[in-house]
């Protein structure tokens, strides 16, 4: 596992600073080391007090992480002041050619000062040398650079002097100008540009968390220009999923819910992949119901079919063979999906199941066998409920659910007019679904 460093202000609250970066960076598979310049007083309304950490304690725990640690990349928030920036100057010349990110991050967003005008002076003057890349907003693209940006052209122009101050490249956030907001990269040759539609939300920590992503990626081995790509388009979902946290109104961002549910997405399938597998190997064919079988999986707090894994295809039987139509994928089947759906609204931990066929012989054979099985039939369902898309699953899941405080391995019911009668079998994945119906078997 890669090991890259944040050297930021601690924000108390996770927003922002380095407690966001190392949160991106778990997120992305890199081990976070962090040395603090600062505490960083502040909740979701803002700074209310900076407490810079003494200078012997900061030089200190970079040479620590220079003797210890092998570090893959620098990403570089606030730094208060001139010796902090001296400091980090002297250390970036002992780590080689590695990627260094500075967000040069002057203000909060309620104002407060975050770096002395000597602090940034220093950071031009020792720490720019060293640096891949430089992400200012606008307005701080302009205190560095004296050119005011007002649009490409004259973005441009201060990322060529920025540039010309040492740093490989500049990303220039045009996240506080008017219209829809633009992004520009500068390589010291080349222009590219990512435009976003605003988002109406007062949002904390976008710079941190864009700083470290490009630092994430850069550590990763991604080029500068795929690293700023995959940089707004992570934070381009992170600013639509972002969330409240105070009572002032504004949102914070949060990656790693969003990654370890895209990281759950490809295990649910592996898991539908690797029942697949199993399946073939099995003698069921005698528990493949007359409107055919169909397994699904969902991803923890599923709320839709679209999270849902099943086949396409169904399960069905050919000349004493298994067919399986189709690889295992999300919203292939809306009726299985509906079923493991409704029976996640009482146990959220049940998230596979599997449709096979009914007889009274199986279902005494389950409860022979240790299985709980509960019978629920149709009394009550409205011709209207009959007629809509994956509502009498909802009605019998929640009519079978609502009477009893376990939950059950089995629901079945002995059909209706049109209705064949099935046997739904419950688990909290497919290799416990795929173990409970060999049970049937045995």
């Amino acid at each position: 596992m890669k090991q890259v460093l944040t050297i930021a202000g601690h924000d108390l609250s996770g927003g922002a600073g380095m407690t966001k970066d190392l949160e991106l960076f778990s997120s992305l598979g890199l081990h976070g080391l962090s040395v603090p310049t600062s505490l960083v007083i502040q909740g979701p309304s803002g700074v209310r007090r900076l407490e810079p950490v003494s200078l012997p304690a900061f030089t200190q725990m970079l040479a620590v992480v220079k003797d210890e640690c092998r570090v893959e990349g620098v990403k570089i928030g606030a730094i208060v002041d001139k010796p902090h920036a001296e400091a980090i100057s002297g250390f970036l010349k002992t780590c080689g050619d590695i990627p260094v990110v500075v967000d040069p991050v002057l203000s909060a967003k309620n104002g407060y000062p975050l770096l002395s005008p000597e602090g940034l002076a220093a950071l031009i003057l020792s720490v720019f040398p060293f640096v891949t890349v430089v992400t200012p907003n606008a307005e701080e693209g302009e205190q560095i650079s004296g050119i005011k940006a007002l649009d490409l052209p004259s973005m441009k122009s201060a990322a060529e002097k920025i540039v010309g101050m040492g740093p490989k490249g500049v990303v220039i956030k045009g996240g506080h100008l008017p219209g829809e907001p633009l992004d520009m990269l500068f390589d010291g040759k080349d222009l590219t540009t990512w435009k976003r539609k605003r988002v109406d939300k007062v949002i904390h920590g976008t710079g941190c968390a864009f700083s470290s992503l490009m630092l994430s990626f850069l550590a990763l081995g991604f080029p500068l220009r795929e690293a700023f790509y995959e940089t707004e388009t992570i934070l381009d979902r992170m600013l639509l999923e972002s969330f409240p946290l105070g009572s002032d109104g504004s949102f914070y961002t949060s990656l790693s819910t969003g990654v370890s549910r895209d990281a759950e997405r490809w295990q649910v399938l592996a898991a539908m992949a690797e029942a697949e597998e199993r399946l073939c190997q099995m003698d069921i064919l005698d528990l493949i119901p007359a409107v055919q079988m169909n397994m699904g999986y969902a991803v923890r707090n599923a709320k839709g079919i679209e999270e849902v894994v099943a086949f396409p295809g169904r399960i069905s039987s050919n000349k004493g063979r298994l067919l399986i139509k189709g690889k295992p994928e999300f919203g292939a089947s809306s009726h299985v999906a509906r079923l493991i759906l409704a029976y996640m609204k009482y146990y959220p931990s049940i998230r596979a199941a599997v449709s096979i066929r009914y007889s009274a012989a199986l279902i005494k054979i389950a409860e022979g066998r240790g299985l709980s099985a509960i019978c629920a039939d149709r009394i009550g369902e409205s011709e209207e409920l009959k007629k809509q898309e994956g509502k009498s699953l909802d009605f019998l899941v929640d009519k079978a659910l609502s009477s009893i405080d376990y939950p059950p391995d089995i629901i079945y019911d002995c059909g209706d007019v049109g209705k064949e009668p099935i046997i739904r079998l419950f688990a909290r994945n497919p290799e416990d679904l795929l173990n409970k119906m060999e049970t049937l078997h045995l």
